[in-house]
């Protein structure tokens, strides 16, 4: 019988070509300096870019080549193991705590969903809110985070929303908006349309000092900042897999605050059960004091064992290397942007922003056809602007294709930010 790792072995022996070189022996008491990775030869690893410049990570990263082997291995398992291995409980509590490992979190405090929304719904429906509460959001947040909290209005909570500054959502913005009355904030991490980075550390601290709930959509920072979830002080953190973590569609997780997993009880999640009940500790069943309470029925065994390749993928390049490769990316692109007199609305200061660079161009949605058309370029729009979205398997080659086409297609015109 073939082993359903086969492929899996041809991908680690890819990736450590690319991100190991030969180092020599060191003394104790010297610092080991791990090499950069092999950027070009990581790129091979996804074949899109053989034929597109893809410039939006934001809305579907593309696949690595181990995406695929994880859905070989699924399958060749079924058909040669009747799914011993594919649909082992086992191998959901392994990947949970690959996750938890690479995210910073406890593997307790992880559930799998089925993307970033239903994390946020089992949060909007977690906190035993009265009429004359109130929930702040912010006028920057994708409309699944805002939908979801629309039912606590007929119940008599208010919700508010903190106004952003020129695109930017500083503290102030919230404190300005929370009140004796507050129950629960909730933002995007890194916001959807022009990138900007909200400091949870810092609004998290303030929410705990008063007792209120810090909900996140964390999407589009997973994969991509190496802060440990545990460090940034939110109470629930949802994240979709499908960009980022380089999994499929219909999977992602949800980080619960440990100290938070036993009160969260609503229709949607199972009771804790009592500590003498406690099952197997790698099931998927297993419901006790954990964030896996959250999960209910079969879990998306396909789905689960890509993430666990994307999180293997990603941690053998290194979350702290994707992250500065990223920062050095976008910030090229800035300076592209600058340099062709183009106007974003994306903050310059790394602190402020991640992988996502707008672009105020006329008559964005045409643009963004004709760069797909004409050019073979990947973007988006977002908010009436240009959205170009980096991962480090990009260079700067593609960011300057993609400033040059967009020159052309705008032929000289721009908008103004307001």
């Amino acid at each position: 019988m073939r082993s359903a790792f086969s492929a899996m072995d041809r991908l680690r022996q890819l990736i450590r070509r690319a991100t190991m070189r030969t180092r020599p022996s060191l003394r104790f008491d010297e610092k080991i300096e791990m090499p950069a990775p092999d950027w070009p030869a990581l790129r091979n690893e996804f074949p899109t870019l053989q034929h597109w410049i893809y410039l939006d990570s934001a809305r579907k990263t593309i696949p690595p080549r181990c995406q695929e082997y994880a859905m070989q291995e699924y399958t060749r398992d079924i058909y040669e193991n009747a799914g011993a291995d594919a649909w082992s409980a086992l191998n959901i509590g392994a990947t949970r705590s690959e996750l938890a490992d690479l995210l910073g979190a406890d593997p307790e405090e992880i559930a799998f969903t089925k993307n970033t929304t239903d994390g946020l719904l089992m949060a909007a429906h977690a906190f035993d809110l009265r009429p004359g509460d109130n929930i702040v959001l912010t006028d920057m947040e994708h409309f699944a985070n805002v939908w979801i909290w629309k039912h606590w209005e007929k119940r008599g909570v208010e919700i508010r929303r903190a106004a952003h500054r020129n695109g930017r959502l500083p503290l102030e913005a919230f404190m300005e908006k929370i009140d004796g009355r507050t129950r629960v904030v909730s933002t995007a991490y890194i916001t959807y349309g022009n990138g900007v980075r909200v400091n949870l550390a810092q609004l998290g601290a303030a929410c705990r000092e008063r007792d209120i709930r810090l909900v996140v959509d964390g999407v589009q920072a997973a994969g991509v900042l190496s802060t440990p979830l545990r460090d940034l002080n939110a109470d629930v953190i949802a994240m979709g897999g499908h960009k980022g973590l380089f999994g499929l569609t219909g999977s992602g997780i949800v980080y619960c605050r440990r100290e938070l997993v036993d009160s969260v009880v609503t229709p949607f999640v199972k009771e804790p059960t009592p500590l003498e009940a406690k099952g197997h500790a790698s099931s998927q069943f297993d419901y006790v004091r954990v964030a896996h309470r959250f999960e209910a029925g079969n879990p998306n065994f396909l789905g689960i064992r890509v993430l666990r390749r994307g999180a293997q993928f990603i941690r053998s390049i290194g979350l702290a290397a994707i992250e500065s490769r990223v920062r050095e990316l976008s910030t090229h692109c800035l300076k592209l942007l600058k340099n062709a007199t183009l106007e974003t609305m994306t903050p310059t200061p790394w602190e402020e922003r991640a992988h996502i660079v707008n672009v105020l161009v006329p008559d964005a949605e045409r643009v963004m056809n004709a760069l797909r058309d004409e050019h073979r370029v990947i973007v988006n729009v977002k908010d009436g602007a240009i959205r170009i979205s980096m991962g480090f398997f990009n260079n700067e080659e593609d960011l300057e294709k993609a400033v040059r086409a967009i020159v052309r297609e705008t032929g000289g015109h721009r908008v103004h930010a307001a």
